[in-house]
């Protein structure tokens, strides 16, 4: 029998209204603040008893214990006098009829506001009428979502919803509004009879409005002097990366952001025009709504990607990131500024504005491909038997095995030949094997909202990402929450929780898998015919196989087994907690007082099987064996090392700010600071571990003979550490602005630590600075619409810092061994008790220009940097007793300029193009080192060398290939003596010298090498352009960096062996140019000719082993969808969009190592990514 169903109808405007009704209940779910918008009324009941109390207090009272607002003049109300009240459960109505009755006060509550007035008779409720409207940009017609509509002189009001709309219920005598929004000027509109009434607010041209974030202040721009790069929401929400660093690449003047590795989760390495010190770190200040992040080693053995606090924040959820760059912006946090400041400012929940928003992102990570010229299996066997018939090698490759079998007898030529052809049908290409496609997802929930007297917001988040490389996967997860309450009219409390959780676990091999990758041999293979894993034989230096040695040898090696048998887990966990008093007194006083405290845990397990080869090389028993045990000792091992910090900073400030007889502005602000930092490690070794059963012990010491145990390193079994930090600092600044036109910015901060010597623990650091806004200048008023802009700074200060790897006391490292029952050390540390303060002095001067309106827009700042007092390492005479001393005695400049623009191509209702760059030089010298002269070998290392750059590279220019014996000819600079009476010149002549044959005793003391470049790049910058065309959105952006050296990629220096001769190098594979090296007489090549010994070369830098650091790269191509209005006002949505970003799209360079960008020929490498991101907010 057939029903018939029957179901209900409903109208699509219910369909709206149950949509909006669900989003609320969602909200209310979650969180349970009781943050009702309409809820209150009269009739909300309130127990309460107190006597003689007033009634400003009664008021106060109220609001504790409901969500009710009253808006109050303080005159009136202090007038009022003193009353007992004793209600139960009365109606709020009714307390404030009894209460206000005969005093000659009026009453009335909307929106949850109670409004107090003075008048003549009793009247609790006032007529009111509910005003209804739009907000629309002035140019482009469209409407403004979330602008703020509020009732003139008060805080009540509501948000425009998506469509621009609004409705506010006011009473009789509200006649005016005020309407803000983010990035235009605000307007006020005097209500007429009509209740309805359409807004245009027009784009904000001036800077007056704009806030710079600074960590300890929020200021109008108009009143910075200071050089400060600001990044917004939207410079950040059409990255696909996972972290804020990432996504800043190439987008801020005089910000260098580098990629280090491809490793899912790592952060990148950030750079404030160049480098500023030569023993200590470079990354700058890393400061957290407004208190610094902590800094330094958590584990000695974990993995940076993990501990890296910016790397714990969602790029979802910030609001603003100021890069505070010259010492008048950035001076105010003294010591810890001299690489400059980043300012992270997180979002927060707006009054009226309850919000649900989610994003996921879901990607894709190439797997690498072997971009160099490497022989295949064809190639390489033809290569082996010319090296065979050359050289007659005992060892090399497997044909070369094979053929050195045939000639001893061991094996037939017909057998010979025919292992040669099953090679020759093997062609392994290892990147595909140990490389592969990445997926990963991540997703962040965010929850936010409030009202006048309390916003909230929480985001939780959540990562998953697979390594390009074989057995690694990254997981992360996080909450964090911020809450605000007005407890008072003037007492604002604020409390932040931030909490993470990371884990990574990757395959381990005591080989590089990227460089078995490239180098393996294309003949060998991961599984043989049984489908079981094939032993690598040539990989590996095998030559103790045709010794008495051969029973140690390991013979089983094969990468895929090593990285699926043995295993690194990083574990790490963080929270941080944040409180805040924001106190208003007298009329101009703000109090500030903020405690962060912040806990880290992190955790390593490196858990090696039993019988890999991974435990067999790094057997506690190779020290007392050389290196070599038999199969019965290889038990496997776990490792394991844990770290913990607590750090806290405690931060009391009184700020004034006040603005007088209409045109001086003055802001005063105090501050003290102190905290400190503990960190605990412990690391433990276990030498026997069965991985399945996770059963770990140590070894039956009676098997170990005394001399064994003499030789044993005990130390490895188990150590910890305990380290403490702690400072202070007194601040002041000070802001005076005349007119808007004339600005003057002082900073001042007194810092102390605890780690320098008694006489230096403290330092004065100060700066300040003059600016101009010339467009406020009356005579240029007639041309705003052309000259929206023009800004003229000059600062002027000092800045420091301190490497706390250098104490002002000497340290011993206590060891394993006892002597005569004291626990002996294994090092000593002198140390430094005048130690200081490097200190760094610079000057910035600023030119701001902003014309058409905004449309084209202009920056540009000159900087001239010294460091005095430089840490630097000084050579000592051996009658001292000792080798050498870091002492403050070192100077270095950073001179420079940053430029950027932005132009507004077209803008339109429909279409927006935007293009803008940035370029940044950066000229670093060492003025005064203790190496004043360049040195006399060539090392393949980076050295500092005065009146050169850090991190020079000094080394011999590369001539040819000598055609009649094949050696390497480079040109050196003679050095000749010259005495002119009691000194001592020299002169330097260029000559052509035979680099494979020179002793090093001539080459040191007769020739030395030229400077032939930098590591770091001289220019650096990026460009992008967007183009907006209705609901698409097409966006790229390009990073650049020029005028740095690289090492190249050299198969012989790179390879697995390293400095080897050209024979053993080329048991494993070699580029194919090596078929054209040098073998006979005349032959013109840049090969040089391959010996069974180690060339002289090899061990020198020459520029050919150099290559420009230069790159073009496709950082970012992006393509966002936005839903039409129409869509989401029916389906009550906020937002909702899809972009598709491309990252690492292509690079442009002339480099032949992996990647430019990270400075190294080898390592994890950053591959082709694409992402989908979808966004919905309710």
């Amino acid at each position: 029998m057939k029903k018939k169903l029957k179901g209900i109808c409903y109208s699509r405007e219910k369909v709206r209204k149950l949509c909006l009704m669900t989003k609320l209940s969602l909200i209310l779910t979650f969180f349970c603040l009781q943050i009702q918008a309409n809820g209150f009324s009269q009739r909300t009941r309130l127990s309460i008893k107190m006597d003689n109390i007033s009634v400003k207090q009664l008021f106060v009272e109220i609001e504790k214990r409901t969500d009710l607002a009253f808006v109050y003049n303080t005159r009136d109300v202090e007038q009022l006098g003193t009353l007992d009240v004793d209600f139960t459960n009365e109606e709020i109505g009714n307390i404030l009829d009894y209460c206000l009755k005969g005093k000659g006060i009026n009453y009335s509550i909307v929106n949850n506001h109670v409004v107090i007035r003075k008048g003549e008779q009793s009247a609790p409720q006032q007529k009111s009428r509910v005003i209804t409207g739009k907000v629309l940009d002035k140019n482009t017609k469209e409407p403004l979502p979330g602008a703020t509509v509020k009732i003139k002189g008060t805080t009540i009001g509501t948000a425009a919803d998506i469509d621009g709309s609004f409705k506010l219920t006011v009473l009789e005598d509200n006649k005016e509004l005020e309407i803000t929004f983010i990035g235009y000027a605000s307007q006020f509109v005097t209500l007429r009879a009509d209740n309805s009434v359409t807004i245009y607010l027009e784009p904000q041209t001036s800077e007056m409005e704009e806030v710079v974030i600074t960590g300890f202040q929020r200021r109008e721009k108009a009143v910075m002097v200071g050089s400060v790069s600001t990044a917004t929401t939207r410079d950040l929400e059409t990255a696909g990366v996972t972290t804020v660093d990432k996504a800043l690449a190439g987008k801020l003047a005089g910000v260098y952001i580098r990629s280090t590795s491809g490793r899912p989760g790592e952060t990148g390495k950030i750079q404030i025009r160049g480098i500023n010190t030569m023993t200590g770190t470079t990354e700058p200040l890393y400061v957290l709504d407004g208190m610094p992040l902590q800094t330094g080693e958590v584990s000695g053995g974990i993995n940076n990607l993990l501990t890296n606090g910016i790397g714990n924040i969602p790029p979802e959820n910030i609001k603003s990131i100021s890069i505070l760059k010259d010492a008048t912006a950035a001076s105010i946090y003294g010591s810890r500024a001299a690489n400059g400041v980043v300012v992270i400012e997180t979002k927060m929940g707006e009054a009226g504005q309850d919000y649900i928003s989610y994003t996921g992102k879901f990607g894709v990570t190439m797997a690498p491909k072997n971009q160099f010229d490497f022989m295949n299996t064809t190639e390489k066997i033809q290569f082996e038997r010319e090296l065979y018939d050359e050289f007659h090698p005992s060892y090399g490759g497997r044909v070369i095995q094979i053929l050195n079998k045939r000639d001893n007898g061991t094996i037939s030529a017909s057998e010979a030949e025919k292992q040669i052809d099953d090679l020759g049908k093997i062609n392994t290409d290892w990147m595909k094997v140990l490389y592969r496609n990445a997926f990963s997802h991540s997703h962040n929930l965010t929850l936010s909202g409030g009202n006048t007297k309390t916003q909230y917001f929480t985001s939780f988040n959540y990562q998953k990402a697979q390594g390009t490389m074989e057995e690694n996967v990254f997981q992360s997860g996080g909450l964090n929450m911020k809450l605000s309450r007005y407890v008072l009219d003037n007492l604002l409390l604020k409390f932040n929780l931030y909490s993470t959780i990371k884990k990574n676990q990757e395959g381990q091999s005591s080989m590089d898998v990227f460089k078995y990758a490239t180098f393996a041999n294309p003949y060998e293979r991961p599984f043989d015919e049984n489908g079981k894993y094939a032993a690598d034989m040539t990989y590996r230096n095998l030559t103790n196989d045709i010794t008495y040695y051969s029973d140690l040898n390991y013979m089983d090696f094969n990468i895929l087994r090593e990285l699926r048998e043995n295993t690194l887990t990083n574990n790490y966990a963080d929270i941080r907690g944040q409180f805040g008093v924001e106190w208003t007194f007298f009329k101009n006083f703000r109090y500030n007082g903020t405690v962060v405290a912040n806990y880290t845990w992190a955790h390593d397990v490196d858990e090696s099987q039993p019988g890999t080869y991974r435990s067999w090389a790094e057997n506690w028993l190779n020290p007392a064996g050389g290196g070599k045990i038999l199969p019965e000792y290889n038990l496997g091992f776990l490792k394991e090392s844990t770290g913990r910090v607590f750090d806290y900073t405690v931060r009391n400030s009184i700020e004034y700010n006040n603005k007088f007889a209409g045109t001086h502005f003055l802001q005063v602000f105090f501050a003290n600071e102190f905290g400190g930092r503990t960190n605990y490690q412990y690391n433990s070794f276990n030498p026997i571990y069965l991985k399945e059963y996770r059963i770990a012990g140590y070894p039956n010491w009676d098997l170990v003979s005394s001399k064994m145990y003499d030789d044993l390193k005990l130390e490895r079994f188990g150590s910890s550490s305990f380290a403490e930090d702690r400072s202070a600092s007194f601040i002041g600044s000070l802001v005076y602005s005349y007119d808007d036109r004339y600005v003057f910015n002082g900073n001042i901060r007194y810092d102390g630590v605890d780690i320098l010597g008694s006489d230096n623990q403290f330092a004065p650091l100060w700066s300040a600075g003059v600016k101009w806004n010339a467009h406020s200048e009356h005579f240029l008023k007639p041309y705003e619409d052309i000259l929206s802009r023009l800004v003229v700074s000059f600062g002027f200060g000092y800045r420091g810092s301190i490497n706390r790897s250098v104490y002002p006391f000497h340290s011993y490292l206590l060891g394993s061994t006892v002597y005569d029952g004291i626990v002996s050390a294994s090092d000593f540390r002198f140390g430094n008790p005048t130690i200081k303060w490097e200190r760094k002095r610079e000057m910035n001067l600023g030119l701001e220009l902003s014309l058409l309106k905004g449309r084209i827009n202009m920056e540009g700042r000159y900087f001239n940097e010294k460091i005095t007092d430089l840490l630097d390492n000084l050579k000592l005479s051996p009658s001292v007793g000792r080798v050498d001393a870091t002492v403050n005695v070192g100077e270095m400049s950073n001179k420079g300029f940053e430029y950027s623009v932005r132009l507004e191509v077209i803008k339109n209702r429909n279409i927006l193009w935007e293009i803008g760059g940035n370029l940044t030089k950066v000229k670093n010298n060492l003025d005064d080192v203790y190496e004043n002269i360049i040195p006399g070998i060539a090392n393949s290392v980076t050295q500092n060398i005065e009146g050169y750059p850090t991190n020079g590279w000094f080394g011999y220019k590369f001539s040819h290939v000598n055609p009649e014996n094949g050696h390497m000819m480079v040109k050196a600079q003679r050095k000749e003596s010259v005495v002119n009476g009691s000194s001592v010149t020299y002169q330097f002549t260029d000559e052509v010298i035979d680099l494979s044959t020179i002793i090093q005793k001539d080459l040191q003391e007769k020739y030395v090498p030229y400077y032939i470049g930098q590591l770091d790049p001289k220019f650096f910058g990026g460009f992008n352009t967007r183009l907006v065309y209705k609901q698409f959105e097409l966006y790229a952006n390009f990073v650049f960096a020029t005028g740095n050296k690289i090492l190249n990629f050299q198969d012989r220096k790179n390879g697995p062996d390293g400095m080897v001769d050209d024979i053993t190098a080329s048991r494993t594979n070699r580029l194919c140019d090596m078929q054209y090296r040098w073998r006979q007489y005349g032959d013109i090549t840049d090969v040089p000719v391959f010996r069974n010994s180690v060339s002289n070369y090899t061990n020198y830098l020459i520029d050919i082993d150099l290559d420009k650091g230069n790159y073009l790269k496709c950082n970012e191509l992006a393509l966002t969808w936005r839903a039409p209005r129409a869509w989401m006002q029916k389906l009550s949505l906020s937002t909702l969009k899809a972009t598709l970003v491309a990252g690492n799209l292509f690079t442009i360079t002339p480099y032949r190592g992996t990647d430019p960008e990270t400075q190294t020929p080898f390592g994890y490498p950053n591959t082709r990514s694409y992402t989908l991101t979808f966004s919905i907010g309710l």
